[in-house]
């Protein structure tokens, strides 16, 4: 969360902060890594005096549940939406719930462009990538898009396959060799199914209530 952000805001992750960490690691009595696959931790911070404010203004709170520190998972954009931990397949806990983080209802993307309250975050719907050849965003070409339609059709023919549809810049994690566009195309022929070229246009089906998808619509060029 960047340290620009309302003092209240700053105050409640470091209330989960220090409750997830005190969780993680059986009060103090273990320990917790600073990376993203525990809890990032940057040795000196750069403009970190309202953030030391805010762990200061919070000192000794923390998020119990049944007496004990829970695994307050925190983020500072949702997007209109947050869900239980069973939602996301973790394990169901008591103090994770459905929300509708908005100002008001969400009918339509545009309610959740105009009335979440994290509308303002730099990370709100972001399309952040690492690609230089997409201009470092993370949208697919139309060309991508039809390699992993292909690599869907193609799994669902032969299921044998799958450990060879894995991305390709990557290291494969079954240990073979990943299969490229060409191949998984050639693959698909052979298994008596249609490869597809790209895809010119998407649409999509959205239940806004829970902010769930129902429907994705692609429209495809064989």
């Amino acid at each position: 969360m960047p340290t620009d952000f309302p003092s209240e805001a700053l105050k409640a992750q470091a209330i989960a902060a220090r409750s997830y960490a005190l969780s993680y690691t059986n009060n103090g009595l273990g320990s917790i890594c600073p990376s993203q696959q525990c809890q990032v931790v940057k040795a000196n911070p750069h403009g970190s005096d309202a953030w030391t404010q805010a762990v200061h203004d919070t000192a000794g709170i923390v998020l119990k549940s049944g007496g004990n520190p829970i695994k307050a998972w925190f983020s500072s954009t949702h997007g209109g939406y947050a869900y239980t931990s069973a939602d996301i397949g973790w394990s169901a806990t008591a103090w994770t719930k459905r929300l509708t983080d908005t100002s008001s209802g969400v009918g339509s993307f545009s309610d959740l462009m105009n009335n979440a309250y994290d509308k303002s975050s730099p990370v709100f719907y972001c399309d952040w990538g690492s690609r230089p050849a997409n201009n470092k965003t993370a949208w697919l070409k139309p060309d991508e898009l039809a390699n992993i339609v292909n690599a869907v059709l193609l799994a669902e023919k032969e299921p044998s396959v799958k450990s060879h549809l894995y991305q390709v810049d990557k290291p494969n994690p079954e240990g073979t060799d990943t299969w490229n566009d060409s191949q998984v195309k050639s693959e698909l022929s052979n298994q008596g199914g249609t490869p597809i070229d790209n895809v010119t246009s998407v649409s999509v089906g959205v239940d806004f209530e829970p902010g769930e998808l129902q429907r994705l619509q692609l429209t495809v060029k064989v």
